[in-house]
């Protein structure tokens, strides 16, 4: 175990017992955005090797202890936060979901109404519509096949990543490994396993339809854009990250007349370079607030806020979010609580 990890285990450990309200107050951090992909009693065969989605019990106690102890708010105020306008008046958060799957719509919208709490949803507008399948869900489909193929054609898909350099022990490894530069090769190995993805697509219809976002915006959530086919950003040039950008969330404007542009990054906004930024916020850009994925952090640019991943396992709401803060406190002596971006 590394000493990222090592620490994490540790602070999981110790935030525990300690109070809430004084974690909160040592940290000065008054708002927290823990973000989901999906909710699932049942998690589907495209979810199921790639994301450990909360079940509704789970799903509903969180939900809870949020409510206990922080303020729901939506993206409207929390723009006003994040830039100087307004001061939370109570520890808060905003939620959020990721991808634009259809549990947006089934699950998820429902309970958020039953208890008033605002949420932004996140869409990959390239998939909206079955128009495809993100890469990462194809090669859940791919692995949830492996039991039924037989070892010859196990050993031709596992030859064929080989030459493209995936290279694991496993076939599954290799599956796993599969990134956005070489997507393709999920095309390339499903006539092996058996798998067509474009029936899996009209069987199983997994993302939302131009109805259901509709539906959702007139319910008073607030959607955003997540890239249009879900890239890495690092794994693309600058003028693509751009174009992921501004395309998936001009798409919300240009189709349902969403007005505060918001986008979150997909996987994660690990080496974006400040220049994308400038770019993209106010003044230079439109898009009003971003979001990437690294906790309690702090940041050069005030639009760019970053959020709490909450699908680890069977980790609590509670145990997930006082880690976070103690892991803010126990970085802040060394000055590693705000990211620099060149």
């Amino acid at each position: 175990m590394d000493t990222r990890n090592l620490l994490r285990t540790f602070t999981r450990v110790a935030a525990s017992p300690l109070p809430l309200p004084g974690l909160l107050a040592l940290s000065g951090q008054k708002v927290i955005l823990p973000f989901y992909h999906a909710v699932s009693d049942d998690p589907p065969p495209h979810l199921r090797h790639v994301l450990k989605t909360r079940d509704t019990r789970t799903f509903r106690h969180d939900l809870d202890w949020l409510c206990r102890h922080f303020e729901p708010i939506d993206a409207p105020t929390l723009e006003e936060i994040a830039t100087g306008r307004r001061a939370p008046t109570r520890p808060s958060f905003h939620l959020s979901f990721d991808d634009g799957l259809k549990e947006a719509a089934t699950i998820i919208a429902p309970l958020l109404k039953e208890r008033g709490i605002p949420a932004t949803f996140f869409l990959n507008t390239g998939f909206i519509g079955q128009r495809d399948l993100f890469f990462r869900f194809r090669v859940s489909v791919l692995i949830s096949r492996l039991d039924a193929t037989g070892e010859t054609a196990r050993k031709k898909a596992a030859t064929l990543l080989a030459g493209k350099g995936i290279l694991a022990p496993t076939l599954r490894e290799q599956l796993l490994a599969v990134d956005y530069p070489r997507r393709e090769m999920t095309g390339e190995v499903a006539p092996l396993l058996g798998v067509d993805f474009d029936a899996y697509l009209r069987n199983h219809p997994i993302y939302l339809e131009e109805e259901d976002i509709g539906h959702l915006l007139r319910q008073g959530f607030t959607l955003g854009g997540h890239g249009l086919d879900h890239p890495l950003f690092r794994e693309v040039p600058p003028e693509e990250q751009l174009r992921q950008a501004m395309e998936s969330t001009l798409w919300l404007r240009e189709r349902f007349g969403v007005k505060q542009l918001l986008f979150s990054f997909p996987f994660s906004d690990e080496e974006v370079g400040a220049a994308f930024f400038r770019r993209v916020h106010p003044p230079e850009g439109e898009i009003s607030l971003t979001f990437g994925i690294s906790g309690l952090k702090k940041e050069a640019f005030p639009r760019h806020l970053h959020r709490i991943p909450m699908e680890k396992g069977d980790l609590s709401a509670r145990s997930l979010i006082k880690e976070e803060y103690l892991y803010f406190l126990l970085k802040a002596p060394a000055g590693r609580n705000t990211i620099h971006r060149l």
